[in-house]
């Protein structure tokens, strides 16, 4: 045992410091993802009971009416906050003739953007641009899941210049995924990015504070934290990040709805 230690010291410190890292970034924001989403959906359901139990006080009763507008006006201001149309850069296209060639114009605008910022950053960047299953008997709606998946890139890329990320292997946006919620007339939309990258462990906790700020929230979700291969000082990091929303539900295949439990652990 002594001798595998000697001889292999190095690679077992930095496999070690790695996993302790992903388990003290994990426990300690572990609940950030589940405990927003769960508020939004606690505020969405509070303001609608509120608003059913006081619908035959309509005009009666002053307080009770400023109660239910208060409790409405808080819903909407958690939904701007955390839900990611409210403050969304990137607009669906209403034109059914266009939307295609509006996607792929802003699509092209963000990535090449990101790129020129990384090449002069000296960061190591995916060479193909990302594949939004961009088809040609999509409806506007299915447009306007791939505007929001979009969304999700613009606000990652920025924070992965931002952070000083060293390099960014891979970029899969992902189909739209509904988790139900109590409310039936409302579901918890997930938009999610299949990510894997190269950086520090301090550059990965900064990523984090940077997405819990109103009005840029993401979901980062781990799912291999591993030291870089080469024996340097950074993690290799493969991840899913989630812009979300709250919105109607739709009728979809298994593979794109999930429960309402809360079995992954977002930071």
């Amino acid at each position: 045992m002594q001798e595998i230690w000697q001889k292999n010291r190095k690679v077992l410190i930095q496999a070690l410091s790695a996993l302790a890292i992903f388990l003290v970034i994990s426990n300690v924001t572990r609940g950030y993802r589940s405990e927003h989403e769960i508020s939004l959906a606690r505020h969405e359901e509070d303001a609608q009971l509120v608003a059913q139990d006081l619908e035959g006080l309509e005009g009666v009763v002053d307080v009770e009416r400023k109660s239910r507008t208060a409790l409405e006006e808080r819903n909407r201001d958690l939904l701007k906050k955390l839900g990611i149309a409210y403050s969304a850069v990137h607009q669906p296209s209403v034109d059914e003739a266009s939307v295609s060639t509006d996607f792929k114009r802003a699509k092209d605008l963000v990535w090449n953007n990101f790129r020129n910022q990384a090449n002069r950053a000296g960061m190591v960047t995916p060479a193909e641009i990302p594949n939004f299953d961009e088809r040609s008997d999509l409806s506007l709606l299915e447009w306007s899941d791939r505007y929001r998946l979009l969304e999700v890139l613009d606000r990652f890329t920025r924070v992965c210049l931002q952070t000083g990320v060293a390099r960014l292997d891979d970029v899969n946006p992902a189909k739209r995924i509904q988790e139900a919620l109590q409310d039936p007339d409302k579901v918890l939309a997930r938009y999610p990015l299949q990510v894997k990258m190269l950086c520090l462990p301090e550059q990965l906790a900064e990523m984090l504070l940077r997405f819990q700020r109103n009005g840029g929230f993401l979901s980062l979700e781990p799912i291999r934290v591993i030291p870089e291969k080469s024996g340097g000082d950074k993690i290799e990091v493969e991840l899913t990040v989630v812009g979300i929303d709250m919105e109607d539900p739709r009728v979809e295949s298994s593979s794109t709805r999930r429960g309402s439990d809360r079995s992954r652990r977002g930071f």
